[in-house]
């Protein structure tokens, strides 16, 4: 017998607890969050999606979603509720609005009379190829880049690239007449070498036979 137990993680919409009761055979388990009034849960898509609401429960934020993860939802929102002031308002409000553990709305809470900063919304007037409801997914991948600019310039391109050193090596196979003409002169080149050895040698070893001699001439005593 075996038993999975998947706990949700923190900052996670795939999973949620439920309790049970004496009823039940369990105490509490993790089931998988289901979207779209039961149509899809995080167990066989990562794409399912809700509105994101906050406040009461039938105040819904356009353009953002939530999924089965913070980022999947974030993904999959859009920017669409940021050109409103209206919706900016509203998440100000809110901010402080926080369920009971059984889903109920809050005992204490009061919107405020004045909200607790300023936020204005993004300029809608302004020209863009990205959309209102562009998913952020999108935006993503693209970089935010509005427009690329591509400049291409061939001598700065060698500038930077230019080497400051440059060198090759040949290489080819040598035939039998670049062998033999490099065996001869070789041959030619150490017979020259030692015909100036042989000859320095023996003018060496002659000079020296002189000096020998004479040197024995003048200690010769006479009679």
């Amino acid at each position: 017998m075996f038993r999975v137990s998947l706990l949700p993680a923190a900052f996670s919409n795939d999973w949620l607890f439920q309790y049970g009761n004496q009823l039940n055979d369990y105490l509490i388990r993790s089931v998988p969050r289901s979207f779209n009034n039961g149509t899809c849960n995080c167990v066989i898509s990562d794409t399912c999606q809700d509105s994101l609401h906050i406040g009461p429960p039938d105040l819904a934020l356009p353009g953002l979603v939530k999924g089965c993860s913070p980022i999947d939802g974030l993904q999959m929102s859009t920017l669409e509720c940021f050109f409103s002031s209206n919706c900016i308002d509203t998440i100000l409000t809110y901010l402080e609005y926080y369920t009971q553990m059984d889903g109920s709305p809050p005992i204490s809470f009061v919107p405020p009379a004045v909200l607790p900063m300023i936020v204005h919304p993004l300029d809608n007037s302004m020209s863009s190829r990205f959309l209102p409801n562009t998913s952020i997914d999108i935006l993503i991948s693209e970089l935010f880049v509005e427009q690329l600019n591509t400049t291409i310039s061939y001598e700065n391109y060698f500038k930077s690239c230019a080497p400051s050193i440059c060198r090759y090596e040949y290489e080819r196979q040598n035939d039998i007449l670049y062998v033999a003409t490099s065996v001869l002169g070789l041959y030619g080149g150490l017979t020259i070498i030692l015909r100036f050895i042989t000859w320095n040698s023996a003018l060496l070893l002659q000079s020296y036979t002189n000096n020998l001699r004479m040197r024995r001439t003048m200690i010769r005593p006479t009679a």
